[in-house]
């Protein structure tokens, strides 16, 4: 009962920039695996459903974890079962929500223990259960670990394939198609994976032996992404201050990002780069300014836009306030940072990655000390006052040296933010540096996939070198996540089919990621492996990853380079040539460099 009347004072501060349709004869649930706050502070979900929503035979509601503990999931417009619904959509954005999408399905009276069993019989209302689908970013990179619970995964973006998914749904439910008929048809489409059509089967190390494809389905699924990505507008469709940006109007700006970190997902999956033109943006920018007083412009590589300076300007020129959701260090011109202070913008997120240029290098960061020191002075000269630095600890390659050059930097960063705000006519306020430094966690697809996560104890002792380091400095703070949660991320992240059972196990037992976090070093469950093994090893170059059931169209070759350069690469050269490029911006002039060659990847 609590938990309705929260959704009714949540529901009445809600603000729908589109008109969506009510009606429609197909009863479809999107669903969020976490709290209301998370969910709708999340574009992409919104993006889903406003693309389920203008369907005009679908009936779409939203569903989240319940804010009362013990509750079961519904749905948020009118408090429906979920195994009322014929097709259950969830959006999977992180590792650590796994648990919760477990809990999802349970609600829709699917039986997690028999894992979606394979059903051939006609599909007739009174016994129909949900078709389960799955999307979203974890998905895409890793569908394994939850492979097993739904029917149909969409690997990539969604925008056309949705689409798709919804003909051949509603032509089978028309003909009543047999069940097992209709997934065989969704596994035509391109970027559709149904995990009942392939076989794993296992080597005595634990490593994937093989992935055997039924005959007549694809025998790997390639990830899905739009060319033009100018036909579809990613904006906020509803808009409230429950979120993380209260009631800003969010637009993207454009998918990938073309510095290439080794670390980062954004760079490898979203390929290739695309930029949304200067004449979309607007549109949506005006769209905006029509409900909200501020405009966040979102992306992996949101400063790099060419139009982003004239964009925010904008922005400031009607009286509204524009938000970067990050800015590349060496894209700091004095033009955005004046945009910015026009537009009263106070805060700042820049994401050095690594303490010393020789690291920061090694992992694909092209970005020297100085291109972050000069940004960050120019940025509170015009009048930027909070900082968000980003750091990572545990890289590949990493030394101890390179992790106490993390404070050394942030002193440096401290002083540079000081001498920039003492050079404007009324300095009043001295910056804040916010430090958030994470554990490395290597990531599906990207060069570090085989890379070993370092050990909690490890981690630890970095960590309190940091934040022994910055608690010296004045207007510094600094949080991290917990090496132990970075743990569980990691098994999510490089975990196989297996760990499902894991999940189940957790699931009935009404255990938490602790549990398995715990219990590394032993086997929870015949047949599956210790945890350790997903997360304290290197992967053999020539093993059979869990994630090549998909192929997200990145060369195996691709990734294996940039790891060996990662360990092996002379990098002096690459950081003698940035300092000089940067030199010579200065001379002509500029107080950045804004050239491709440093910080391309």
């Amino acid at each position: 009962m609590k938990d309705r009347t929260r959704q009714t004072d949540l529901a009445a501060q809600e603000r729908p920039l589109y008109h969506l349709p009510t009606g429609g004869d197909v009863r479809v649930v999107v669903a969020y695996p976490n709290r209301y706050w998370i969910a709708m502070s999340n574009l992409g979900f919104q993006a889903v459903y406003k693309l389920l929503s203008e369907h005009p035979r679908i009936h779409t509601e939203r569903s989240y974890l319940p804010e009362a503990e013990g509750e079961t999931p519904k749905t948020f417009e009118s408090s429906s079962p979920l195994s009322e619904a014929e097709i259950l959509a969830i959006s999977v954005s992180f590792e650590t929500d796994y648990p919760n999408v477990l809990s999802l399905i349970a609600a829709a009276g699917v039986d997690l223990d028999k894992r979606l069993e394979m059903d051939s019989s006609p599909r007739e209302p009174d016994r129909f259960r949900p078709l389960i689908l799955g999307g979203g970013a974890a998905l895409t990179l890793n569908p394994e670990p939850l492979a097993n619970f739904f029917d149909a995964i969409v690997i990539g973006e969604g925008e056309e394939v949705i689409q798709e998914i919804l003909s051949v749904y509603l032509e089978a439910r028309d003909t009543r198609t047999s069940f097992d008929d209709l997934l065989f048809r969704l596994a035509q489409l391109e970027g559709v994976y149904v995990p009942r059509f392939y076989k794993i089967s296992y080597q005595s190390n634990h490593s994937i032996d093989k992935i055997e494809p039924t005959p007549g389905v694809q025998a790997r699924v390639e990830r899905r992404y739009i060319k033009d990505i100018d036909q579809y507008p990613t904006t906020t469709v509803i808009q409230t201050p429950q979120t993380e940006f209260k009631s800003m109007f969010m637009t993207e700006t454009g998918r990938g990002c073309e510095v290439g970190c080794r670390f980062c997902v954004a760079g490898y999956m979203y390929r290739p780069v695309r930029k949304r033109s200067r004449e979309v943006l607007e549109k949506t920018v005006q769209l905006g300014l029509e409900t909200s007083s501020s405009v966040g412009f979102v992306g992996a590589a949101v400063s790099s836009h060419s139009s982003i300076s004239e964009l925010a300007s904008s922005v400031a020129a009607q009286g509204a306030r524009a938000s970067l959701s990050s800015i590349m260090s060496q894209r700091v011109t004095p033009e955005l940072a004046a945009s910015l202070s026009e537009s009263e913008y106070k805060t700042v997120a820049l994401a050095p990655e690594a303490g010393s240029e020789t690291l920061r290098f090694r992992v694909g960061k092209r970005v020297c000390d100085e291109q972050i020191l000069t940004g960050i002075r120019t940025l509170a000269e015009n009048g930027i006052r909070n900082f968000k630095l980003y750091f990572i600890v545990g890289l590949p390659a990493e030394t101890l040296d390179d992790v106490v050059a993390i404070g050394n930097l942030v002193a440096r960063a401290h002083d540079a933010a000081l001498e920039g705000a003492r050079r404007q006519t009324e300095f009043k306020i001295t910056p804040n540096l916010y430090l958030s430094v994470n554990p490395f966690i290597p990531k599906a697809w990207t060069p570090f996939q085989r890379h070993t996560h370092l050990r909690s104890r490890e981690l630890k002792e970095r960590l309190e070198i940091v934040r022994n380091a910055v608690a010296k400095i004045p207007n510094v703070e600094m949080k991290n996540e917990s090496p132990r949660e970075s743990y569980f991320q990691t098994v999510m992240s490089r975990g196989d089919r297996r760990v499902g059972d894991l999940l189940v196990k957790m699931h009935r037992e009404d255990r938490d990621w602790r549990w398995l976090v715990q219990n590394g070093e032993k086997e929870l469950i015949d047949g599956v492996p210790a945890t350790d093994f997903y997360v304290y090893r290197t992967c053999d170059k020539d093993e059979l990853l869990p994630w090549e059931v998909v192929d997200l169209r990145l060369r195996r070759s691709l990734l294996e380079r940039e790891y060996e350069k990662t360990l092996s690469e002379d990098v002096v050269p690459l950081i003698l040539r940035a300092k000089r490029e940067l030199a010579q911006a200065v001379e002509r002039g500029y107080e950045n460099l804004t050239g491709e060659s440093v910080c391309a990847g």
